[in-house]
């Protein structure tokens, strides 16, 4: 009731006045949450050594904004009609996208934790009138499970969740269906390859070249950035190929560190946009976060007091 109420609220309000109340939820966030702050921080300087304290601190405060209106804008997505979507969300590479669409071993879609990737989604169905399986982890709030969830199904698009989801993405695949999937979290070892991804060692998930490689469907890059005045963009770019040898583990590590380095690129346009709060490198180099080191000692010993 209270994100039904919410939503309600935000949906009535003009683009500017959403972004003040956003950035102000930002600014307040950045103060009070130590935890994500100091997480934020720890990326930035394991990631751009060469910046000084205060630009970190610039961005990270630009994060935290970010995603201030991020979270309104998405409260306000489940009022707006299919005209107010294509209004706010743009597409550039629109032609791609839908030749891709097209083809008979239907299209991967992938993309990352990168500007307001929920509208990217939901714009893209909007505008060509084509569902979307888009794939999504549970949340654990399960009345917010409930509502986020059936946002992403507006416009006929289809969640299914990542547990045990791979057949039911060979199946969409095959009936000629659009599968989405974000790409950019880490994952554990015994699902992941290993990857370079800014410069440095770690996990990322298999998954988009196990199938682009078994349904040989395309795969394109979609990435949905803010731009000024409130408005967004879908940018759409061109299928990426994949090559095949005589060695399966090589040509999936191969492609997914191609999958990888293309949404570094476009990470790197906007690192203001990019959902750095997260613990991404913790597998490889878990030495830069040294207080999620000094929780996960406490819970091995408490488990070790329990056996």
């Amino acid at each position: 009731m209270v994100l039904k109420q919410m939503a309600a609220y935000t949906g009535r309000l003009p683009t500017s006045t959403l972004e003040t109340l956003g950035r102000g939820l930002g600014r307040i966030a950045y103060g009070l949450d130590v935890r994500h702050r100091r997480i934020i921080l720890q990326n930035l300087a394991f990631i751009y050594p060469d910046w000084d304290s205060p630009k970190r601190r610039q961005v990270a405060r630009s994060v935290f904004k970010h995603f201030g209106i991020v979270l309104l804008e998405i409260l306000q997505a489940s009022f707006l009609s299919r005209a107010k979507l294509a209004e706010r969300v743009r597409v550039e590479g629109l032609n791609i996208l839908e030749k891709a669409m097209n083809q008979p071993n239907g299209c991967l879609v992938y993309s990352a934790h990168l500007g307001n990737w929920e509208l990217g989604f939901l714009a893209v169905s909007a505008r060509l009138n084509r569902s979307v399986v888009t794939v999504a982890k549970p949340i654990k709030w399960r009345r917010a499970h409930a509502w986020l969830t059936g946002l992403r199904s507006r416009f006929g698009n289809r969640v299914v969740f990542k547990e045990g989801a791979m057949p039911f993405m060979i199946r969409s695949l095959r009936k000629g269906n659009t599968v989405a999937v974000l790409i950019d979290q880490g994952v554990r070892r015994n699902e992941a390859v290993e990857v370079s991804f800014f410069g440095k060692r770690t996990m990322a998930t298999p998954s988009v070249a196990l199938l682009a490689m078994r349904c040989r469907a395309p795969v394109v890059p979609i990435f949905c950035v803010r731009e000024g005045d409130g408005r967004y963009c879908v940018k759409v770019r061109p299928p990426v190929p994949f090559e095949r040898t005589d060695s399966l583990r090589h040509d999936v590590q191969a492609y997914t560190q191609k999958l990888l380095r293309l949404l570094e690129e476009a990470i790197k346009d906007y690192p203001e946009q990019w959902f750095w709060f997260h613990k991404r490198w913790k597998r490889t180099y878990p030495d830069i976060y040294p207080e999620y080191q000094i929780v996960r000692r406490r819970k091995r010993l408490k488990k070790g007091l329990e056996a």
